[in-house]
């Protein structure tokens, strides 16, 4: 689990058994801004550790009231879809990022490429954690669980990491932006990010 945000207004510096907690992202576009940020920062300071933080709880949550608001079926279908969709998208990213010249370049300096970590939160209602556990389990990432969302996942069956399915969060991401949710540009309005602080 991760510490509890302390009220900062930066979205960053969480520290989480030494890893600097950078975000939350919730889309590609302030994923991509926070990895331009942190390569200087990484260049600058050789040995330390950020995790660049997707809250799949949130993005979800996110979607799922503006599709409420939009109604019908086919927006309903889509419920509960984007998180995930947006965790392979970001992953697929990362990849190709960290194997970037600059990364690369700042890797040979001493710098060490930030790795994603995905977080969950109970919400009103079940506990999602170890599902989305169960479908963002990549190579080199780590994930932030609920006490309970833990209990239930290390009794579930893991035969080990996901399968990365670009295919099917590109599917997600078009059907969403069909009904006018950009997943790469998705971020809580100031409201929102007010409220949940």
């Amino acid at each position: 689990m991760l510490p509890p945000d302390a009220g900062d207004q930066v979205p960053a510096h969480r520290s989480a058994r030494g890893t600097i907690v950078v975000g939350p992202v919730h889309g590609l576009a302030a994923y991509r801004q926070m990895m331009r940020r942190l390569l200087p920062e990484a260049t600058a300071s050789p040995g330390r550790t950020f995790a660049v933080e997707y809250p799949l709880w949130a993005v979800d949550a996110l979607v799922d009231a503006r599709l409420d608001l939009i109604g019908g079926c086919e927006a309903k279908a889509m419920r509960s879809t984007a998180g995930i969709a947006g965790a392979h998208l970001l992953y697929d990213a990362w990849r190709r990022d960290v194997q970037s010249p600059q990364w690369t370049r700042a890797a040979e300096r001493g710098a060490t490429a930030p790795y994603l970590l995905w977080t969950t939160q109970p919400c009103a209602g079940p506990d999602w954690g170890a599902t989305y556990a169960g479908k963002c389990l990549f190579p080199e990432t780590a994930l932030a669980l609920s006490p309970t969302a833990l209990r239930t996942f290390t009794h579930s069956v893991v035969t080990g990491p996901t399968a990365v399915d670009i295919t099917e969060a590109r599917r997600v991401a078009r059907v969403l932006d069909w009904f006018g949710i950009r997943l790469d540009t998705l971020e809580p309005s100031a409201a929102q990010a007010a409220t949940s602080a």
